[in-house]
């Protein structure tokens, strides 16, 4: 449960530059007689609304001057003081410095822990460190928790709280520096849910948020986290290992979604007749090949193992010609791709990188979820005979098969 906040005003706050949250303004009006701001910088900036709710709401305050410069960066000390009062924590005047009291109680809070903020605290925070009070602050099932950098990141993007920082959904720039008018966002985003609303979620950062932090987007996509810890490795055979290194599962419905520039031009060929792209999921495996061998025979990374999906086989999807690499070479190359040649085992334990990938009908995952559970990832290797030691399960949910 939130606990009150006592409105204090401490010594050196404005000397220091720090004019965040005091319950207070700068010219010493009343927050509620700056309920309608007027700064002279935030006309027609992006984030007019939200720093004029923050203000309104006594979390963020402007300058003497009566701006608000919303392109300065946020202190991570600045940070902690508008995290307090956003949840209403209870602070005590009590401290070796003007930070310390509000330090203190988010650390009692379990919102802030020992590590979080390594150095200085008077550098620019970063989106990450924004990620971190903000998760643990607004659901109490992560306080106290020293969850990693990349899955708090995940959570707060997963939740709304966070989005891309840029016009693709991978920007994320988790250790970019944080604004004054994003901290006015993320204060905003915060308070909506504080009343009951509800948040958007950027499902393509999400995403992205996610296979950076566990190497695929499972939780995104299908509320599913029940996938083996990658990168997994895995015999085809005696002389051939493969190892999946991630599972990117994407929407051709979603323009703006994860890696949705590599589907544009894509050949969809789909098991269900008359079915759109959209109707579709693409399941790409980053996959990486090893000879066992070197025999001076061969596979085509590609055939390495092919997708279950029951009465619906047979979908797959053709990248455009740009994304297809026929230089004779197997080497790792950004976002989806195709590497069009053979691996040839001349030399014992080379890899070779490519994606194979799978497209599966959305009716079809939904009946298999419903059926199931969650969606059973189901591969089978290529060129071993039909059966138990032919198939690869990546979930603990298997399907009728296993």
């Amino acid at each position: 449960m939130r606990k009150t906040w006592v409105s204090i005003v401490l010594a050196g706050v404005v000397a220091a530059g720090s004019l965040v949250g005091l319950g207070v303004m700068s010219n010493g009006r009343s927050a509620e007689a700056a309920s309608k701001p007027s700064f002279t910088d935030i006309d027609g900036h992006w984030a007019e609304s939200s720093i004029e709710t923050a203000m309104q709401a006594g979390v963020l305050n402007g300058y003497p001057d009566g701006s608000f410069k919303p392109n300065n960066t946020i202190t991570r000390a600045e940070l902690l003081k508008v995290m307090a009062m956003t949840f209403k924590i209870e602070v005590a005047a009590v401290g070796s410095n003007w930070y310390a009291p509000y330090q203190t109680a988010l650390s009692k809070a379990g919102i802030y822990l020992d590590g979080d903020y390594p150095g200085n605290l008077n550098n620019p925070a970063t989106r990450n460190e924004m990620a971190k009070l903000a998760v643990r602050g607004e659901y109490t099932e992560y306080r106290g928790k020293k969850l990693s950098a990349a899955e708090l990141m995940f959570r707060a993007v997963n939740k709304g709280i966070l989005s891309r920082s840029g016009t693709k959904a991978e920007t994320i720039n988790t250790e970019g520096t944080t604004t004054r008018a994003e901290a006015a966002v993320l204060v905003t985003r915060l308070l909506k849910l504080a009343n009951g609303g509800k948040l958007t979620v950027d499902q393509g950062a999400s995403s992205a948020a996610e296979i950076a932090w566990h190497r695929h987007n499972m939780i995104t996509m299908f509320n599913q986290n029940d996938l083996v810890k990658l990168p997994y490795s895995v015999d085809i055979s005696k002389k051939y290992n493969v190892t999946i290194d991630k599972l990117i599962i994407l929407d051709p419905a979603d323009t703006k979604g994860y890696y949705a520039e590599y589907l544009k031009g894509a050949t969809y060929n789909s098991a269900v007749a008359n079915d759109k792209p959209s109707d579709n999921y693409v399941f790409a495996y980053k996959v990486i090949g090893k000879n066992l061998v070197a025999d001076g025979s061969s596979q085509n990374v590609g055939n390495s193992f092919a997708m279950f999906a029951d009465d619906y086989t047979g979908g797959n999807i053709v990248l455009a010609d740009r994304y297809i690499y026929r230089d004779g070479k197997l080497l790792e190359r950004t976002g989806l791709f195709i590497n069009k040649t053979e691996f040839v085992f001349n030399e014992p334990s080379k890899s070779a990188h490519n994606y194979i990938l799978a497209l599966v009908p959305k009716n079809y995952v939904n009946k298999q979820i419903k059926q199931f559970g969650g969606y059973p990832i189901h591969l089978e290797k290529y060129n071993v005979s039909f059966g138990k030691p032919s198939q690869i399960y990546l979930t603990e949910v298997k399907d009728q098969w296993y």
